[in-house]
């Protein structure tokens, strides 16, 4: 029991230092980017009283229409789709991925369902949202389940999206030009080609040459006033060379994606900033948790809200924006210290009846609208608040009785705050080099181990029971040392595709998918199957 205990040990520490030693190579291999100051970081025109230099946009992901559960995130989408999008009336609105669940209803089998695809296409058509609004779709991995090739019969999308209709491509730069200037968005399809079915679709992947491709998306907009990508995968779920994909998505101010439905509740506000100071937000699924995204560019300054589908008011604070989001090297974040009022946007499918600001726990006054709203502002003097960080907070009234207080910390000199560090672990890990090295710690650790009790024989190391059975140790030995290096097995990975799954990849059609969450599964089997056998259930080997 000593022995187990004390090996149980070595394994959990060996994988928390794989952590640690990925995290750091990844955080701080490289030499950081020049942080420096918004070139218009002191220029007008300031955030005031009137409705200009100001535009919103919206972000849904993981809608899910699933036949298998009766379709039962169709009527909130439908709802999405027709009220929220005429109530709030954004610029564009982003879909992110995961239209459709292709799984069945044992949730084990995956493959595309036409009928689920004709169930987006006609919520887009009942509600006529594509003609009031520009509506930029991109396919998340259920999109991609069992589809062999891009142009394969099964993948709906290329039949389906009002994207692909317009830009005759899965990763596109969508331009929304202003008279104050122009903003680029910009998709990154990372799903893998080919699409298996599950459970090797988890984690998106980009070819050298796809990430030449998208460099060629991102130089038109580089005197554009912001970038901002939107994608399925978070850039910690993506398997490529993270320097050059760091790198190219260090050209914008934000990154916005889905994917990990906030690990189903349980990590919340997964927001991360980057080394090069841009922001990465997941969005949490529209499935269970019907969550939506208010994005605004208010003067140039970046602002988001996480909503919940039919809570009303909609309420977001624009100017001062939260702190914990401002980005010093992307946005002229000194605009808030020269600005002359504070400027909340309040959406409702009724009459606004009254917007309360209060700051530092005291009620300063009513915000009036401009032009009947959307936008209300208060007059201030952010000079009285230039020193550290303050709080405000909103109360908005409707005509219908419902109420909605939104809060958050400002910062007028416009110094940022930390954001919360476990949320942000899932952004800022790249999982696949942190599985790949635990695996291969753990996995050369035994084999090792192994090879040295044959060896020398040892009658005190922890295989002891196990080498003395000869007929049961040294195929034991062969069958770990080929694990970690041959193929698993060949099966069915599309319908009618055979592949080769092997831990550092997988072979299929031709193609070569490199390891992903295959080392999370060799860690495993590791772990639960080969560490436990150095003695048999019920006594020795014989």
């Amino acid at each position: 029991s000593d022995l187990r205990g004390r090996y149980a040990v070595a394994v959990i520490c060996s994988i928390c230092a794989s952590w640690l030693i990925i995290f750091w190579l990844e955080c701080y291999q490289f030499e950081p980017s020049n942080i420096r100051e918004h070139p218009h970081d002191d220029l007008p025109p300031f955030p005031a009283l009137s409705m200009d230099n100001m535009f919103w946009a919206l972000q849904v992901s993981d809608v899910h229409l699933s036949i298998a559960d009766g379709f039962v995130s169709a009527k909130p989408f439908h709802a999405f789709c027709s009220e929220t999008v005429s109530v709030v009336r954004p610029s564009l609105v982003m879909l992110t991925g995961d239209i459709t669940h292709a799984k069945f209803a044992n949730d084990i089998d995956s493959k595309q369902r036409e009928e689920e695809w004709k169930v987006y296409d006609d919520i887009l058509k009942q509600t006529n949202v594509v003609e009031k609004v520009s509506w930029l779709d991109i396919r998340g991995n259920h999109d991609n389940f069992d589809v062999p090739s891009l142009t394969d019969a099964s993948n709906h999308f290329r039949k389906i999206s009002p994207s692909w209709k317009d830009y005759k491509s899965y990763s596109y730069r969508y331009v929304h030009t202003t008279p104050y200037g122009t903003y680029s968005f910009i998709s990154l399809d990372a799903c893998p080609s080919p699409g298996l079915r599950r459970p090797y679709n988890f984690f998106g992947f980009l070819r050298n040459e796809e990430i030449m491709s998208l460099r060629s998306l991102v130089e038109p907009a580089a005197e554009d006033n912001h970038t901002l990508w939107f994608s399925h995968y978070p850039s910690s779920i993506i398997t490529t060379d993270h320097h050059q994909l760091s790198k190219l998505l260090g050209t914008a101010t934000v990154h916005v994606c889905g994917h990990l439905h906030t690990l189903g509740g349980f990590v919340t506000h997964m927001y991360g900033k980057h080394r090069d100071g841009h922001l990465e937000l997941e969005l949490g699924d529209f499935r269970f948790t019907q969550t939506y995204r208010l994005l605004v560019f208010d003067h140039d300054l970046f602002s988001f809200t996480d909503a919940k589908l039919d809570q009303w008011p909609l309420v977001h604070i624009a100017n001062p924006k939260d702190a914990r989001f401002l980005i010093p090297s992307r946005e002229p974040v000194g605009r808030i210290k020269h600005s002359s009022a504070i400027r909340i946007l309040a959406f409702s499918p009724h009459r606004i009846v009254s917007v309360e600001v209060w700051l530092n726990g005291k009620l300063v006054s009513m915000a009036t609208p401009v032009n009947g709203g959307p936008l209300f502002v208060l007059p201030w003097q952010p000079d009285l608040y230039i020193k550290g960080t303050h709080s405000i907070l909103v109360n908005v009234k409707d005509s219908a009785g419902q109420e909605t207080n939104v809060s958050q910390t400002f910062s007028a000199s416009g110094d940022p705050v930390a954001l919360q560090f476990f949320p942000s672990l899932f952004i800022l890990t790249h999982f696949q080099p942190l599985m790949k090295a635990s695996f291969l710690c753990v996995w050369l650790s035994l084999a090792s181990c192994l090879v040295l009790t044959a060896i020398t024989k040892g009658s005190h190391s922890y295989f002891a029971p196990l080498v003395r059975c000869k007929r049961v140790f040294y195929p034991f030995l062969m069958y770990v040392l080929w694990y970690g290096i041959g193929p698993w097995y060949v099966g069915e990975l599309m319908t009618g595709h055979l592949g080769v799954v092997g831990v550092h990849g997988i072979i299929v059609e031709g193609h070569f998918l490199p390891g992903s969450i295959t080392y999370l599964h060799g860690l495993t089997h590791v772990v639960l199957f080969q560490l436990p056998v150095r003695r048999r259930h019920g006594g020795e080997w014989r």
